[in-house]
């Protein structure tokens, strides 16, 4: 089970920027998801959390603020979820992540 992110790493410039990259379930099942940052005061994502159908893409928009060039990460958690979920906080919640996938971000100058 696996999620890939499109493209696989961001470059942000440090008086911050936009940018939109794409989640892909290159399964078969149903998955959640959840995106969590190494550096909440510098970056956003949207959404935080969502569904994703087998072999569907989907964006996700990640805003850095102003602040020092650094390394830092995104990371994507994800589970299988049956199609009566409706909640995709859920199954986070409830510790039932069965994997992630991290995207390296860095900025600068």
């Amino acid at each position: 089970m696996s999620l890939e992110i499109d493209p696989s790493e961001g470059v942000f410039n440090v008086s911050g920027e936009r940018k939109t990259f794409t989640i892909i379930n290159v399964t078969k099942e149903r998955l959640a998801f959840k995106v969590k940052t190494s550096d909440v005061d510098l970056y956003r994502a949207k959404p935080v959390y969502g569904f994703v159908v087998p072999q569907e893409k989907i964006k996700l928009i990640i805003q850095r603020m102003e602040g020092p060039a650094k390394l830092d990460k995104i990371v994507v958690q994800y589970a299988e979820v049956p199609e009566e979920e409706v909640e995709p906080k859920a199954p986070f919640q409830a510790e039932a992540q069965s994997g992630e996938v991290i995207l390296p971000v860095n900025a600068k100058s």
